[in-house]
């Protein structure tokens, strides 16, 4: 449960410190596994996107948990909107372009363990296409406004929450309190 570089500025700095001994490390990689990160209460995107700043973006050690032990849960199970956030970096910095790959870290201890690898891939490729489906460009316009509310449209604009659902959504409303008057 404990881990050497117990966060991404350690793990950075260490890095730093073995290439201040002359040591290359230019090939040096870090592995983000997602769940201690979340344990760490770090942001997933936010390191990511830091990592690949700087160039030390490595293998994606892909799971979910509670936050408070390695639970090694499937993708998305309890992190859903950070795994988004998260998956929409990694296309935005180019993450696989170069054949990176994302491992699974699960510990299906009382699920069927074939079922839980399959959950994971089909769950992580739903998350992926769902990223692909958020407008950049508004996302960028809404945070550069400090608009969470026009964020949060865009984003679940990929979910299908658009302008046609938000009409049914009155539509139903105002039929609800038009039969709840009448009755």
């Amino acid at each position: 449960m404990k881990i050497l570089m117990q966060n991404i500025g350690m793990t950075l700095f260490t890095i730093k410190k073995v290439e201040d001994l002359g040591v290359d490390a230019s090939n040096l990689l870090i592995n983000m596994d997602w769940q201690h990160l979340i344990m760490n209460g770090e942001n997933l995107a936010e390191y990511a996107e830091l990592l690949a700043s700087e160039g030390k973006l490595g293998h994606q050690h892909g799971n979910d948990g509670w936050g408070t032990f390695d639970d090694d849960n499937v993708v998305g199970t309890n992190f859903f909107m950070q795994t988004l956030e998260l998956a929409q970096t990694l296309q935005d910095v180019g993450y696989g372009s170069n054949g990176e790959l994302l491992g699974f870290d699960l510990y299906p201890y009382t699920e069927d363990q074939i079922a839980a690898v399959r959950r994971a891939i089909l769950q992580w490729e739903f998350v992926w296409d769902l990223a692909k489906r958020i407008d950049r460009d508004e996302l960028r316009e809404a945070k550069n406004r400090a608009d969470a509310l026009a964020g949060q449209k865009a984003v679940y604009r990929a979910f299908g929450l658009d302008e046609d659902y938000e009409a049914e959504i009155v539509r139903r409303r105002k039929e609800a309190k038009a039969a709840k008057s009448e009755g």
